[in-house]
């Protein structure tokens, strides 16, 4: 009989292509997203599972300032609703954790830096990595945790950087990419490189928190010289010159205790991750 998992927000841009991994190797994928049930009050009732990947969440930062109550339920409770299901089931679990750090003392971030909520968001994810980590002490649950830093890859929703990007850059009517600060710097990591981590993660059935990035950062000018190469267009970019309060200038991720415990290292450059990027939006936009 196929192993069987339980991914949760499996409908997510990260859950898509997750769940895509784990049917190709022949795993019974049980999946839960927001569109079936509230994650943080329905029961779970997935059969038999060995292991759980939990990734539902809210997760887009100004939204959290708007609505903090809503982060909290859904990230916060929607954790524990989880780690009861491995509590009373013995199943494993992986979460999928991010924006912990806060404005980093050092660089690169290994896992031992101080945790620091700069957010609603990501005060969330602190609050239910503790509840992770407590139920692991306290309760047997085989979990490990996992901080990827910036995403991207095919499907990724238009509100973060790099789609919007290859946006402006599709556009034949745009004459230039506007951003609204060009300076900060950030590691960006291929969606199918975090996949990969998170397989192995369940194949190796290690447990710890560990960091997922590139190490190493580029500029927000850089990803849109990047995307105009791939598109093989000319814009000029425009910059507002307008900083967010509070911005962190560079993030890096320290990657080491991935590569020494699972073996795992990046294996997608930011120019072919960009590529592929550039052709699946190609793909969605064209007329069918």
């Amino acid at each position: 009989m196929a192993e069987s998992v339980l991914v949760t927000g499996a409908t997510g841009f990260i859950g898509t292509h997750l769940v895509a991994a784990l049917t190709e190797q022949g795993v019974t994928v049980r999946s839960h997203s927001q569109r079936v049930a509230d994650i943080a009050l329905a029961p779970l009732e997935c059969g038999k599972v060995s292991h759980v990947f939990h990734l539902a969440a809210r997760t887009f930062v100004p939204d959290s300032w708007e609505s903090p109550a809503a982060f909290y339920h859904t990230n916060v409770q929607g954790t524990v609703n989880v780690l009861e299901l491995c509590r009373t089931t013995g199943a494993a679990l992986t979460f999928v954790s991010s924006y912990v750090y806060g404005r980093p003392i050092r660089l690169p971030i290994a896992e031992d830096h101080p945790l620091q909520p700069y957010n609603p968001y990501s005060h969330t994810k602190i609050l239910a990595e503790d509840a992770v980590l407590f139920y692991a002490r306290t309760f047997g649950i085989q979990a490990t945790v996992v901080r990827p830093f910036n995403i991207y890859g095919p499907g990724q929703a238009a509100t973060f950087l790099i789609p919007e990007v290859i946006r402006q850059a599709l556009d034949p009517s745009a004459d230039a990419v506007q951003v609204e600060d060009a300076e900060p710097r950030r590691d960006y990591l291929f969606v199918g490189d975090l996949v990969a981590l998170l397989l192995a993660v369940w194949r190796r059935n290690v447990t710890g928190i560990y960091n997922a990035g590139s190490g190493h950062s580029v500029s927000v000018a850089e990803i849109v010289r990047e995307v105009l190469a791939q598109a093989g267009v000319s814009r000029r970019l425009r910059c507002a010159e307008r900083r967010r309060p509070n911005e962190v200038m560079d993030v890096v991720a320290d990657i080491t205790a991935a590569q020494r415990d699972l073996e795992w290292v990046p294996r997608t450059p930011l120019a072919e991750g960009i590529r592929r990027t550039i052709l699946h939006a190609k793909a969605a936009a064209a007329p069918r």
